[in-house]
């Protein structure tokens, strides 16, 4: 359990070099509602492609006692459209949309305002072609054909990494059970997670799904089709708002990623369990776990 804490701590250190939470957010409170929402909806995308990955490698779930511990890793990876957006500078800069950096991007645009002003639009903070992260995961089953799966995390501290609060719930039930001579096993499942990062980043995770798959000895073959539903809050106070502006905000937005297609393989070895797979929506997403238990 100590091995999964450690990865996800290294994996957000990835993300969130040191300081970068603080410049992260400094970048964040300076944007209005709309920009904030194209700076930060790549990251969204990615972060839920992550999240609503790597629950399970095998469809079939029998009446027996099954308990397992697994490091799950995940990896987003970050096209090069996820690197801008159109923003509206703020007054009394000309309100016309430009092109500029999202989290995911470089360098920030720069535009001339009355009497020589300028202004420059947030800089990129994540400079990367892939987004990971990684998280534990507890697998208890199977009662009634049924399994539970939760993942948990939890890191206070150094305030150069942003705290970091992790809770996901599941269950997972064989269909299979209720049909005869199938080729293949079913099962069906539904998960929620929560992932909170610092002080303004606040998420939610839902997903539901389908999943079939087939022995061959000790590697197991599987597939399905997921839909999920994830979102963000985001809640800061507007740097250098205006008397006419609201400084506190607090609005959520909504990933694009709605539909997914998953194919992969399990490697069962006694009480080793590894797997791997390949997810294909909005995002790509590729997962892979290390796994002990029965």
């Amino acid at each position: 359990m100590k091995s999964s804490f450690i990865l996800l701590a290294v994996s957000i250190l990835f993300i969130y070099p040191v300081n970068a939470q603080n410049q992260l957010e400094d970048a964040i409170s300076q944007l209005s509602v709309d920009n904030a929402t194209g700076y930060m909806q790549p990251f969204l995308n990615g972060f839920a492609g992550n999240m609503n990955s790597g629950f399970a490698g095998s469809a079939k779930i029998e009446n027996r006692f099954t308990i397992r511990f697994e490091a799950i890793g995940m990896a987003t990876l970050i096209g090069s459209d996820a690197e801008q957006f159109d923003a509206v500078p703020p007054a009394p800069f000309s309100q016309q949309p430009v092109r500029t950096a999202t989290v995911f991007g470089d360098q920030g645009t720069v535009v001339q305002g009355p009497e020589g002003l300028t202004y420059k639009l947030q800089d990129g903070q994540l400079n990367m072609n892939y987004l990971p992260l990684a998280a534990p995961q507890l697998t208890i089953g199977n009662f009634f054909n049924t399994q539970l799966i939760f993942r948990f995390f939890s890191y206070s501290g150094d305030s150069d990494v942003p705290d970091i609060d992790l809770f996901g719930v599941g269950v997972r039930h064989g269909v299979s059970q209720y049909f005869s001579d199938l080729p293949v096993d079913i099962a069906a499942g539904m998960f929620f997670q929560s992932f909170k990062i610092g002080d303004i980043i606040d998420s939610n995770f839902f997903s539901i799904n389908g999943m079939a798959s087939r022995d061959f000895s000790l590697l197991t073959l599987y597939g399905g089709i997921q839909y999920e539903y994830s979102t963000m809050n985001l809640n800061y106070t507007l740097s250098g708002a205006t008397s006419d502006e609201d400084a506190e905000i607090d609005f959520s937005f909504r990933s694009d990623n709605h539909l997914r297609a998953i194919a992969g393989l399990n490697l069962k070895l006694g009480l080793l369990h590894l797997r791997t797979d390949f997810n294909l929506g909005n995002v790509s997403v590729f997962s892979a776990s290390i796994g002990f238990g029965i």
